[in-house]
């Protein structure tokens, strides 16, 4: 049994450290080959592109879309760049803080924090999952995560793997009863994401739980642990309070420096976002996906290829609608298994996060993004696994397929489609 532990623990170390190598090399071959499209000048600053040479073709491709707002705010901070402020402070203030240590550059500032986060999330993940279902479903939780069509950004100078590492740190140290430590970290991921404040729903479940010494088990799920950790003191409730304060801060200072606390939210029109119920955004992106699917079969593929858009890639609106809407189905899906076989606290959270995103639809996109929200919906991942460690068939199967829509997604991302 110990060997077959140690064995997990090294094959999750070769997905992790396999899966992202085999990205950087994706995207080097991609800038060699295909080379990197011409797009518009919002969509470009010379801080994200002032390497050269090897440096600029290894680094370089990870500092597109979002990455070029990162290095901007890391630079110059939040009052040079009109709706800069959709983006939370602490990711971008810590590549300042790395780029101050490694050298200067932004860019491979970002790339450093991103895959030493990414690192530090998978080893959370899994300790996390063999405590509570074992070695093998640890193991397949990192390889499906890792794989996943949207996990290249996971080295990108995108937020994901520092959210994606403080919202485990938060939940592990939830599950171990420290409650100061899980205050803290949720804090910070709040201050990284506004999604941080979903952890709240399992935090207060897990806190109520260990408070009365037996787990709570919801309708048609697997059976509630009997001794759900050491019944906190009274005071660590306070520790939830702790959750929401990096949002609190953050929106402190909007209203000090530009008169508006909630100005992260308002911004959001700038890429056509406004809050709505998320049935809105369920509704409206069966209808794109629909559009996206009868404009795919009238065009042919090809026409992926060889249509560009105002931001000098191809139509990605019409191809965007059904990969989110399949993002969104899939999250659903992983929401039910994981109702039927993880504890309450994790299918709360899978939930709350996927809910979470569908509060703010875009127009023409109602579920922009979504499948990159799904990626750092970790529980998702520890259903899937449980579910598919059985069945060697179906996992491989599974795993393959990601694979191969992640090449394709960094192919795409680093020639800046």
């Amino acid at each position: 049994m110990a060997r077959r532990a140690v064995n997990a623990v090294r094959w999750a170390v070769v997905a992790s450290l396999g899966s992202r190598i085999l990205l950087f090399v994706v995207a080097l071959a991609t800038v060699a080959t295909i080379g990197v499209r011409e797009r518009a000048a919002f969509l470009r600053d010379p801080r994200a592109e002032a390497l050269s040479g090897f440096a600029g073709r290894l680094f370089g491709p990870w500092a597109h879309w979002d990455g070029v707002w990162y290095v901007r705010i890391a630079a110059d901070g939040y009052a040079a760049h009109e709706n800069s402020q959709a983006f939370f402070p602490l990711y971008p203030l810590l590549v300042r803080a790395a780029a101050y240590v490694l050298g200067g550059d932004l860019v491979v500032a970002g790339v450093v924090v991103s895959v030493v986060c990414y690192g530090a999330a998978m080893a959370l993940l899994f300790r996390l999952v063999r405590d509570e279902l074992g070695a093998p479903v640890a193991l397949w939780s990192v390889v499906f995560i890792s794989v996943f069509p949207t996990a290249l950004v996971f080295q990108a100078v995108y937020s994901e793997s520092l959210f994606l590492m403080l919202t485990l740190l938060c939940f592990s140290a939830a599950r171990r009863g420290q409650w100061l430590a899980a205050g803290v970290a949720g804090l910070l991921a709040t201050a990284t994401r506004s999604t941080g404040l979903a952890l709240l729903v399992p935090l207060a479940f897990m806190w109520w739980e260990q408070w009365r010494g037996a787990g709570l088990r919801l309708p048609g799920g697997p059976a509630a642990p009997k001794r759900p950790g050491k019944r906190p003191k009274p005071w660590t409730v306070v520790a939830l309070a702790l959750v929401p304060v990096g949002l609190a801060v953050y929106m402190v200072y909007l209203w000090q420096a530009f008169g508006d606390p909630l100005l992260f939210g308002a911004v959001q029109g700038n890429w056509g976002r406004g809050l709505a119920a998320p049935w809105t955004a369920i509704v409206e992106g069966v209808r794109s996906a629909y559009d996206g699917v009868a404009w795919l079969a009238g065009e042919g593929l090809g026409a992926l290829a060889g249509t560009r858009n105002d931001s000098g890639g191809m139509p990605i609106q019409e191809l965007a609608n059904v990969l989110e809407f399949a993002g969104l189905a899939a999250g659903i899906v992983l929401v039910v298994v994981c109702w039927r076989t993880l504890p309450a606290p994790y299918t709360l959270y899978a939930l709350a996060a996927l809910l979470f995103p569908l509060f703010y639809p875009a127009a023409g996109r109602p579920l922009s993004s979504l499948p990159r929200f799904v990626l750092v919906d970790f529980p998702l991942f520890i259903g899937l696994a449980a579910v598919l460690v059985p069945r060697p068939l179906a996992r491989w199967a599974v795993a393959a397929c990601f694979s191969f829509l992640l090449i394709v997604g960094t192919v795409y991302f680093a020639a800046w489609f």
